[in-house]
């Protein structure tokens, strides 16, 4: 998987992962009623959730490598937290411009690092 492709799904897992932990939640008050018969299900949840998150804070990892602290936080508001490059150029203050190519760069350096 590319550098970008698997950056891209980073806030796509960050909602699954929230979604994983309300089946859970929905899952409990069902363990409830029915404990024997959904107790494997609270099981499946609980490492589906680990998984997940485990696979998440290596793509973290993976962005907090990089020396550059301008090149990560463009990362971290493009990937993890899925904004816009209108709203990552209001959050950082620089313009779409400047940060296309600090994005460009950043991949470029992690793909040199890590490919």
């Amino acid at each position: 998987m590319e550098i970008k492709d698997r950056l891209k799904s980073m806030y796509y897992k960050r909602l699954y992962i929230e979604s994983l932990k309300a089946t859970l939640e929905h899952d409990r008050e069902l363990i409830k009623l029915f404990p024997k018969y959904l107790a494997e299900l609270e099981k499946d949840d609980i490492e589906r959730i680990a998984q997940e998150e485990s696979e998440l804070q290596a793509d973290l990892d993976l962005i907090n490598s990089l020396d550059n602290e301008l090149q990560r936080k463009v990362l971290i508001e493009r990937y993890y937290n899925g904004f816009s490059w209108d709203k990552v150029a209001d959050t950082l203050g620089y313009s779409r411009k400047y940060l296309y190519k600090v994005h460009k760069q950043a991949l470029e350096r992690l793909a040199s690092m890590f490919l």
